[in-house]
């Protein structure tokens, strides 16, 4: 399934409408693209690529991008990600729900853990 890419408050409403299904959404939280086109956040570009290849499979999960912001956005105390709902203290995160709830979550270099990144994706 392809990716599906929000950002701000409209990320916030996607995010909701993704996680009220029983089947598990990955919500992914990254930096936002920079004036050239990259992600500001060095964690953000070293996952990029495997959290491309895993979830725009036709086949692969479905995965939801949310941009939390430029830099100064996102180190706002105000930052909706970094609030009580979403809880996401460092990027990029990547939240399992089923049903509205979180499952699991993981965590920068752990995305880039194969082993890791299998069982998170198979809900272990």
């Amino acid at each position: 399934m392809p990716l599906s890419e929000h950002g701000g408050q409209l990320g916030a409403r996607a995010v909701n409408a993704a996680s009220s299904s029983s089947a598990p959404s990955f919500l992914i939280f990254y930096s936002n693209r920079d004036s050239s086109g990259k992600l500001w956040c060095p964690d953000c570009r070293d996952v990029e690529e495997i959290v491309k290849k895993t979830f725009s499979a036709t086949d692969g999960p479905n995965g939801v991008i949310i941009w939390v912001g430029q830099r100064d956005e996102w180190k706002s105390p105000q930052n909706v990600y970094r609030g009580p709902s979403w809880r996401v203290s460092s990027i990029p995160t990547i939240i399992r729900q089923v049903n509205g709830e979180e499952t699991g979550r993981l965590v920068e270099g752990e995305i880039l853990d194969s082993a890791k990144l299998k069982a998170f994706l198979a809900g272990q």
